[in-house]
């Protein structure tokens, strides 16, 4: 945003947070806030408008010209508070996109090397699995080519006598 292009100094809604105001400098947020306006507050200011507008001016322009005024400058008001809002949810979006990459890229890659080391532990453990199933199997063919020889030796033994 342009410095010309900035609001004028005043209380703005905090864009930080919700339910207080927060003091606008001009070019920068200042560190200053306050609630915003009670009730009471309110009352005050438009009663001290209202005797304002009530009591007569030595102003050369009629009033009509001051009604509109006031309300042209009201919406400009607005429309700049408005607009500096919608930079500041921009800026603040950018912001969270941008710390949202860097977790990911912080994180993410660490993610990434702890899965590679699990995958492979796993496929050590399948391949040490493997091993000792074919291992069990070659030792229980020996175990019993083992036992039937014995067997057939001891019935040979036995008819032979």
């Amino acid at each position: 945003m342009r410095l010309e292009d900035a609001p004028p100094a005043g209380w703005y809604p905090d864009p930080e947070r919700a339910g207080r105001l927060r003091w606008w400098e001009g070019a920068d947020w200042a560190d200053r806030w306050r609630a915003p306006p009670t009730a009471g507050e309110i009352e005050a200011v438009q009663r001290l408008v209202h005797e304002q507008e009530t009591t007569p001016t030595r102003s050369t322009r009629s009033r009509p010209d001051q009604v509109r005024d006031r309300t042209s400058e009201a919406e400009q008001i607005v429309s700049q508070v408005r607009q500096a809002a919608r930079e500041e949810v921009a800026r603040a979006a950018t912001e969270l996109t941008r710390r949202a990459q860097s977790t990911f890229d912080r994180y993410g890659a660490v993610a990434l090397r702890f899965l590679r080391r699990v995958w492979r532990w796993t496929r050590i453990a399948i391949v040490v699995a493997a091993v000792l199933v074919v291992a069990w199997y070659v030792l229980q063919f020996i175990a019993q080519a083992a036992f039937l020889e014995w067997v057939g030796d001891r019935i040979d033994n036995f008819f032979a006598d």
